[in-house]
């Protein structure tokens, strides 16, 4: 992480986030190292850092995973030791292709918020899965993935890591959205934020979904609203791959999520699209100006490790925009690069 943050410009890290993100990373093993690591930038409002992992069951970053819940690495150890163990508990059973997450559930993305201070207790981590029968590639006339053919399950499978009983409202909602998916959508992640609140609600993100697909999502998820602004930002924005992120069951929040993104992988380091996504950004003046002109040295295709933007997004809550934007970008070692690189993947780490 030390490596990582030098370089990263001041302007989208000082020295207090950078404190509270090195004490957060040193909760967490280095095995996650074998893979894309994320971090995501507010462009507007406090300069904190969250970070992102991925790991698959069985693989080494899982095993050290659960193992640092029960047994914090860092000094300052989780906010909710017991929360901490229960998921450890779940992790492992899935591990052991029990319970309802095997079924339905390929790898999991790792979500961790920076604490507030270097010295305060940590998160225990939001948990957000990626589907079995995955529809990375855009391909017509593929099945639904595993969250879309089995919705009970996928809520089951939230729902235990949650830590709560599955509320059969939740996957009546759930439903609702999925059969009002359009062709080409796709569910690519399903999740809890469990640092965040406690309760039956789903997190819910869809990628390839246009304009009118959002519209229509979104309303039947109760969001009618939010409906109508980020279709129109989705609109008129410069690229054409969008994705939402929502709540959906008892206790959901209002808030949807919109990410825009180019159309091409973030490990690829391209530049290209992304001035024309930086300035629809600026005329939105949801970013602070030098934040934004920060971005692009973000991207480096030649060093070790490999850095690249991944996409931005907006919020809307039942009150129109929320002020600010966050920017979310990967970095990989170079030894653990796919030969060759992938096309767009969208849903992926930091996707």
């Amino acid at each position: 992480m030390q490596r990582a943050l030098a370089r990263v410009p001041q302007v989208l890290a000082d020295e207090p986030a950078r404190e509270a993100l090195l004490a957060m990373a040193q909760m967490l093993p280095a095995e996650f190292l074998e893979g894309p690591l994320g971090l995501e930038f507010r462009l507007r409002g406090p300069r904190t850092v969250d970070f992102f992992a991925a790991a698959q069951p069985q693989g080494p970053s899982y095993q050290a995973l659960c193992t640092a819940l029960r047994q914090p690495l860092g000094e300052v150890g989780w906010l909710d030791p017991g929360r901490a163990d229960d998921l450890a508990q779940v992790l492992q059973r899935w591990a052991a292709g029990t319970g309802a997450l095997p079924a339905v559930a390929r790898y999991l993305l790792v979500e961790v918020d920076a604490p507030a201070a270097p010295s305060a207790p940590v998160a225990v981590p939001s948990i957000f899965l990626a589907p079995r029968a995955s529809r990375d590639a855009n391909r017509p006339g593929q099945p639904p993935n595993a969250f879309q053919q089995r919705t009970e399950a996928t809520t089951m499978a939230v729902a235990e890591l949650s830590g709560v009983w599955p509320d059969p409202r939740t996957a009546q909602a759930f439903a609702e959205v999925v059969a009002t998916l359009p062709a080409e959508a796709d569910v690519f992640a399903v999740g809890a934020m469990v640092s965040r609140q406690a309760g039956s609600s789903m997190r819910v993100a869809i990628r390839r979904i246009r304009p009118e697909g959002i519209h229509e999502v979104l309303t039947a998820a109760g969001l009618a609203p939010q409906a109508e602004v980020v279709a129109a930002w989705a609109a008129g924005s410069p690229v054409a791959d969008h994705a939402v992120a929502f709540e959906v069951g008892p206790g959901a929040e209002s808030r949807v999520g919109l990410e825009l993104s180019p159309s091409h992988d973030w490990k690829e380091a391209r530049t290209d699209e992304w001035p024309a996504l930086l300035d629809y950004v600026a005329q939105s003046e949801l970013a602070e100006p030098d934040r934004l002109a920060a971005v692009p040295g973000l991207i480096d295709a030649v060093g070790d490790p490999l850095w690249g933007l991944a996409h931005v997004k907006f919020a809307v809550d039942q009150s129109g925009v929320v002020p600010g934007c966050k920017l979310y970008v990967g970095f990989i070692a170079r030894e653990a690069l796919p030969t060759p690189l992938p096309r767009r993947s969208s849903g992926e780490l930091c996707d």
